[in-house]
């Protein structure tokens, strides 16, 4: 990054920061003095971010304000930090008991997110690391976030394509809204090489008021371990952590 780009992103970056609960609004001359950079550079600047979506422009006032979008990415953000400090001994008690792989995950835009990821004392390579998103429609954690999702939403999921891993991953629609189906009605799913060959998953959800989900417990580990006379047992520990996660949240 050259200089001219490293200085118009910090500069950017202070604009952002200069807005606050008691100040959320700034007209233009504010923010050039505050950062003490000319009008023009300060409009240009106002003008990239307000087009990229960051900052919203009052006509009326002639101020400007941050947008929406950013209020709620930091509201994300402390949901998320609040999420993995409630449910770490949770997920590492999980990963301890099962000595598989554990995750809890939440749903972001069309995407399961993964946010914390805890190795069993056995652990496999896996797609998967904290901050990463895996698709939907073939993971144990993203079939049950879409499970729950409203209706509109599985559609958009449905019509962005079900992209094909592994010979078993589900691609037809019907098949997948059937799944779903089922995932709310027995309240955990089992992927079995979905999205990896050799790799078997099983999740339950966080379930809040109203069935909304809040995020997605599992498991994840090699189809040699993780086979059809353990995954009954597998399934009760993975849906009581996830009970767990949900008492804890509630409180």
């Amino acid at each position: 990054m050259n200089n001219f780009q490293y200085s118009s992103l910090r500069n950017a970056l202070r604009l952002l920061n200069l807005f606050s609960i008691e100040e959320p609004e700034l007209q233009l001359e504010e923010i050039a003095s505050r950062l003490e950079i000319g009008q023009s550079t300060a409009f240009r600047l106002v003008h990239t971010l307000m087009v990229e979506g960051f900052i919203v422009r009052d006509s009326s006032a002639k101020s400007y304000r941050l947008a929406a979008s950013v209020l709620a990415l930091g509201h994300t953000l402390i949901k998320k930090e609040h999420l993995c400090h409630l449910s770490m001994d949770i997920i590492e008690k999980l990963a301890e008991k099962t000595g598989e792989t554990a995750h809890i995950a939440i749903f972001q835009e069309h995407q399961a997110l993964y946010l914390l990821k805890i190795e069993s004392a056995n652990p496999v390579d896996l797609l998967s690391h904290a901050g990463r998103k895996n698709p939907l429609h073939c993971t144990s954690t993203g079939q049950v976030l879409l499970a729950y999702q409203e209706h509109e939403i599985i559609e958009q999921v449905m019509e962005r394509g079900l992209a094909s891993y592994t010979a078993k991953t589900i691609t037809d629609p019907r098949r997948l809204k059937d799944l779903l189906d089922t995932i709310r009605i027995k309240g955990f799913a089992v992927s079995r090489e979905e999205l990896h060959e050799g790799v078997v998953s099983i999740a339950a959800p966080v379930i809040m008021s109203r069935s909304k989900v809040k995020a997605s417990v599992s498991i994840a580990g090699p189809a040699s371990r993780i086979n059809e006379r353990r995954i009954p047992k597998l399934i009760k520990q993975v849906q009581q952590a996830a009970d767990e996660v949900t008492r804890k949240l509630q409180r």
